[in-house]
């Protein structure tokens, strides 16, 4: 149970303490999550460190005797600000200070006490406790589909991020998320960015954020209808595929009411094969020493006993790597095989094979092992293409 260690000389908070504007006191406004402890000190140099008690914070001299400030903190990093009141006079205050209150429902369904201005850019989140009133200050602005964008790109610091990528640089980009596993509320209202971590491996996992209900419409709105695809654990979910920016974007329900759209990078189907019949545009491969291959590609590269795998970015339906197996004969490749998926969405079945013809015009079917193939080049190199519908993927060999 929270308690506040009220000082007898002080005054009990009135109105005037909290203010005629929804914002935190003493100056704690210039405080946001994401921010660093050092910048927190040097915005507000009163903070002073607190290790009493079992969360990690910094304290402000509320000037009053039974109103506790603090700033909680994550790992060397500012999640948000609180005021605790002592016993059950917070709603009563904090009513006659801004009015009434929104009385809504959070992600989970339970009642949720709230005032907010789009003005100051502050939501006041109110929860009485049996002895304490917890008010919980988080930076606001109304969600609308500006937020999202025209263009598919994770927003502020995230978009500087990859999945795999070394927590240490990612933490030079984006300091905040990287070290909240909790999260950091954006400034937008029901909006929070999250990065998971791989600690095994020290690296970045996956980058989301957690949406309200309501996000959907306006996604929507932003970037237009959504593709309908199954993931291979059977969730349903959207997904928007950018060709422009090489992000992609899958909404999934989460916990409760909310929902998480997650971001990854990945390539085009389009980019990786190209417009060229001879050559596949992405990777240019074919009769190169396996020197050259090194040098091109320096860190995708991984030998499988005498042979190559080229570990590229997923395609669109896939959501691991597209691995690309180089057959090597002579210290050259000889052959390049690989599937590309459409199992999760489908309709792109279709559309793949139409990607095929457009780049080496209709194929000649015919039969190995009781399964078809089709022939799309009989020369140099050879394009075969089995249909997979077992697994739902097309199996691609090019070779000379």
């Amino acid at each position: 149970m929270l308690a506040v260690a009220a000082c007898s000389s002080a005054p009990a908070a009135t109105t005037d303490f909290f203010g005629p504007t929804i914002e935190p006191p003493r100056g704690l406004g210039k405080i946001q999550p994401g921010m660093s402890v050092a910048e927190a000190k040097k915005q507000v140099p009163a903070l002073k460190e607190d290790h009493q008690g079992v969360r990690e914070h910094l304290v402000l001299d509320s000037g009053v005797g039974d109103v506790k400030l603090e700033v909680r903190v994550d790992n060397g990093i500012v999640a948000t600000v609180v005021a605790i009141v002592q016993g059950q006079s917070a709603r009563d205050l904090l009513t006659k200070a801004w009015g009434q209150p929104q009385i809504t429902r959070d992600s989970l369904g339970q009642p949720e006490t709230t005032w907010a201005s789009e003005s100051t850019g502050w939501k006041v989140k109110l929860d009485c406790l049996e002895r304490n009133c917890l008010v919980e200050y988080v930076p606001y602005h109304v969600l609308t589909s500006e937020f999202f964008g025209a263009h598919v790109v994770p927003p502020g610091d995230l978009a500087n991020l990859k999945i795999g990528m070394k927590l240490a640089e990612a933490r030079k980009l984006a300091p905040g998320p990287i070290d909240v596993r909790a999260g950091i509320p954006t400034g937008v209202d029901g909006v929070r960015e999250f990065v998971a971590v791989d600690d095994k491996l020290g690296v970045v996992r996956a980058i989301y954020l957690n949406l309200p209900q309501h996000a959907e419409n306006l996604i929507t709105e932003a970037w237009g209808d959504g593709w309908a695809a199954i993931e291979p654990v059977g969730k349903n979910v959207l997904v928007w595929p950018d060709p422009t920016t090489r992000w992609r974007a899958t909404l999934r329900d989460a916990l409760g009411y909310s929902h998480d759209l997650a971001y990854d990078n990945y390539l085009p189907a389009a980019d990786l094969f190209g417009e060229q019949p001879d050559v596949l545009d992405a990777v240019p491969v074919l009769g190169s020493s396996v020197e050259e291959v090194k040098k091109l590609f320096p860190t995708e590269i991984t030998t499988v006993g005498r042979d190559l795998v080229l570990s590229l970015l997923p395609t669109e339906w896939e959501r691991g790597a597209t691995k690309i197996n180089l057959d090597v004969a002579s210290g050259h490749i000889r052959a390049l095989s690989f599937s590309i998926p459409w199992k999760a969405h489908p309709e792109a079945k279709d559309e793949l094979l139409a990607m095929f013809t457009h780049k080496w015009g209709q194929p000649r079917p015919t039969e190995e092992d009781d399964k078809k193939v089709l022939i799309f080049r009989e020369g140099d190199p050879r394009v075969e293409i089995r249909d997979d519908t077992e697994h739902g993927t097309y199996q691609i060999e090019i070779r000379k």
